[in-house]
């Protein structure tokens, strides 16, 4: 993962033995780490924690002794998710077996699969068994543009729109990368941690005739953590298996531009929304009872792993006739407990700086200028009105800034919160509120209909300009495939 963003510097540390790492472009910078560890727990608090030692692919470090290690290539429906503590080795299966509705970004670590060991990577250098993003460059380097000396001794990488850390790692070597929440300095720590396993041979003065080699010469086990360190399954995880792992830009004037042309629905479509995006093989199945669905395309709060998601992905069920709602998980309301909120001294320049981040992650896809992008605001305690002022502040900013390059505004949120505030006021700091031009409204009355009521009139957002979400989680069972989904009717903008 790891895109669109920063690498920063830490000095101090040495990866001893990792080669020359592969190069990187420009990209936007943002909230250094060191900044970001200052607001966490200090480094000795983290360094009293117990650890354990997990090796993959001739890689190990040291995390958490509380985490669960999880092996993708023996549990290929495991869902990566970033939500909970959790260790990924190996590339993420093509069926992740996901929750719907998950938000939230914590600490984990995901050690990717061998080049060889998983399908080709999928465009923009995301997914299974990819490399650190080439749009990324390193913070206060010398290096030339585009080729940071990525073996230089401390480099770690930031992505902010991702809030995700990454160390350069040899071609030959899998990616190692790190998710944070509240506590970066935890990621930084474990990543810092990273050391090459190199075989240690007996000496032959040592050996006598016919004799083995002690169990400390032998090569660890690549793929394992230390026996001792087996960690207990996470809430909801399957049981641990006998091996030790887990199964399973510029801002427009207070006025706003023009908007974009709308792309709408095709009528009230049947959709639905999951954490992941699943195969294509689910895709085709599915089609058969929907036409339209969500795609996490990013943001600091985006609690699962992209899965199949790519640009090839998205022309791919475009041709089996689905409609697209490009969605981005920011910042969250200041009354939240999520680990990204918005600032209400700074809600304005945030909601400028998320939309640039989630342009750039639309053309990552493949989803250009006229594409719609719905900014995920989860419900909130809108009778706070501190809280709600800096949601619409930084809503209005969004919406402006995503009209100036082309895209069109959309928002979800929950009926009672997020929607009935737009539905409510009209100004926000001193301007005219500038409205989205599509709203997905989460009203879970189990009716499969447009209907608002009480929250959303029909005078407002009317048909061809809303979606709503009128069921949480479930499981669905279609031709053999099943998916854990909300339910949706959708008539509002959708991908070109």
């Amino acid at each position: 993962m790891l895109r669109a963003a920063m690498a920063v510097v830490v000095g101090g540390y040495a990866f001893g033995g990792l080669g020359t790492g592969v190069g990187f472009g420009t990209g936007a910078s943002h909230q250094p780490v060191d900044q970001a560890v200052s607001q966490a727990v200090s480094h000795a608090a983290v360094a009293a924690a117990a650890m354990k030692t997990v090796a993959f692919h001739g890689y190990e470090m040291e995390v958490p002794a509380s985490w669960p290690v999880y092996r993708l290539d023996l549990h290929p429906d495991q869902c990566v998710r970033y939500d909970v503590h959790a260790v990924y080795l190996g590339a993420p299966g093509d069926s992740q077996s996901c929750p719907a509705g998950l938000v939230g970004r914590t600490e984990t670590i995901s050690i990717g699969a061998l080049a060889g060991d998983v399908r080709p990577p999928i465009a923009g250098g995301l997914g299974s068994g990819s490399r650190i993003s080439q749009r990324m460059v390193m913070r206060g380097g010398s290096a030339a543009p585009g080729r940071p000396s990525a073996s230089a001794p401390g480099v770690i990488l930031q992505d902010a729109d991702q809030q995700e850390l990454g160390i350069p790692m040899p071609a030959s070597a899998p990616a190692i990368t790190g998710t944070y929440g509240t506590d970066p300095a935890l990621t930084e720590r474990i990543l810092t941690s990273v050391r090459r396993v190199v075989p240690q041979s007996v000496p032959m003065a040592r050996r006598s005739a016919g004799a083995t080699p002690s169990a400390s010469a032998q090569p660890r086990a690549s793929a394992q953590p230390r026996a001792s360190a087996r960690p207990e399954a996470s809430p909801g995880a399957t049981p641990a298996d006998q091996s030790g792992t887990a199964s399973p830009a510029v801002s427009a004037t207070p006025s706003g531009p023009p908007s974009p042309v709308l792309t709408v629905s095709r009528g009230p479509q049947a959709g639905f929304d999951t954490c992941t995006a699943p195969s294509l093989q689910a895709m085709s199945a599915w089609r058969a009872r929907f036409s339209a669905t969500a795609i996490y395309i990013g943001g600091q709060e985006m609690a699962c792993d992209y899965g199949n998601l790519s640009a090839t992905w998205v022309r791919q069920v475009k041709a089996l006739g689905w409609s697209l709602l490009p969605t981005y998980v920011g910042p969250q309301a200041p009354c939240n407990d999520f680990s990204v909120k918005v600032d209400p001294r700074h809600a304005a320049a945030q909601g400028r700086q998320n939309a640039q981040w989630a342009v750039q992650d639309a053309a990552t896809f493949g989803l250009g200028k006229g594409s719609p992008i719905y900014y995920d605001m989860e419900a909130y305690d809108n009778t706070k009105s501190r809280c709600g002022t800096a949601v619409l502040t930084f809503l209005d900013a969004w919406t402006r800034q995503l009209n100036a390059e082309g895209y069109v505004s959309g928002v979800y949120s929950s009926a009672g919160s997020g929607v009935i505030d737009l539905v409510n006021n009209t100004k926000v700091a001193g301007h005219r509120l500038a409205e989205p031009q599509a709203i997905w409204f989460a009203l879970w009355d189990n009716a499969s209909d447009l209907n608002g009521t009480p929250y959303l009139p029909r005078a407002m957002w009317p048909d061809l300009h809303r979606s709503k979400q009128f069921a949480g989680s479930h499981w669905l069972t279609i031709r053999h495939i099943t998916l854990n989904i909300d339910s949706d009717l959708v008539d509002s903008a959708v991908a070109p």
